[in-house]
């Protein structure tokens, strides 16, 4: 990966971690099986498996199950809102929202029925609205709770010079982040005005925290410093990792690894 920022070892977020798994507590561990998980800043855990989503919360407990076997399997779910969650299924063009208990909080969304049928990317934005990715105008669209449009950032390509082929978006600290794996991730503020690009390269997936962008590779850990420019990084405890989400707002914080069939628990010294 080619990053020209300064790199930092010496981890100075709010993370206290070490090189080795004496940064991480194991508190637990249970049986688990998915394809992903996402966490929120109450320290429950969300398990997406195909179709359903599981919550678990900071103790391990299964909490709630929803299942929609009508829209194909989740593709995206944004927690940032612990009782609003977003669920896109992209396969079918639909987003729902579910409170805290993963019942729908409203009635089922047809992109379609917007003139977004063809949109690749959704994500949460406040006051109950969401962003759309839509691919044929490479233009980011913002839609109300009142499922009207807001605002939009016009073309891309013409707006910040890039040709961008995004794969994640998240809203979080009055900042819109689009992921190109090629490009990095653009930024741009609440109204949809681009900012800057992020010179990460070749994500998948991050989390944001506290404006720092927060990603996994191997077995290590990376934190982005938006506004420093700097990159520090850590290992991550050992063995097989399937997913990772990591949750900062507790103290301690937490550390959840999901492997083949199991969910692990980690507290962070």
């Amino acid at each position: 990966m080619k990053i020209l920022i300064k790199i930092i070892f010496v981890f100075i977020f709010t993370l206290m971690l070490t090189s080795t798994d004496e940064g991480y507590e194991q508190i637990m561990e249970i049986k688990a099986k998915g394809d992903y998980i996402r966490s929120d800043e109450l320290g429950n855990v969300f398990l997406i498996d195909d179709n359903q989503l599981i919550k678990f919360n900071s103790t391990g407990q299964k909490l709630h199950t929803y299942t929609n076997l009508y829209s194909g399997d989740i593709t995206f779910l944004d927690t940032h809102d612990p009782f609003k969650l977003l669920v896109y299924y992209r396969s079918f063009g639909q987003v729902e929202f579910l409170d805290h208990t993963l019942s729908l909080a409203s009635s089922t969304i047809d992109l379609s029925m917007l003139g977004l049928s063809l949109a690749t990317l959704v994500c949460a934005s406040y006051q109950g609205a969401f962003w759309v990715y839509d691919p044929m105008n490479f233009e980011l669209v913002r839609i109300t709770a009142g499922l009207e449009v807001n605002e939009r950032t016009g073309n891309l390509v013409q707006a910040t010079g890039l040709s961008p082929e995004p794969n994640y978006m998240l809203e979080r600290d009055n900042y819109l982040y689009l992921n190109d794996p090629a490009i990095g991730i653009m930024m741009f503020d609440k109204y949809g005005t681009f900012y800057k690009t992020i010179p990460v390269l070749g994500l998948h997936t991050f989390q944001v925290f506290n404006n720092r962008v927060i990603y996994t590779e191997d077995d290590a850990v990376f934190i982005y410093d938006i506004h420093l420019n700097e990159l520090s990084s850590t290992s991550l405890p050992e063995g097989k990792k399937k997913s990772v989400s990591l949750c900062l707002s507790l103290d301690p914080q937490m550390l959840f690894v999901l492997q083949d069939e199991k969910l692990a628990y980690y507290n962070i010294k």
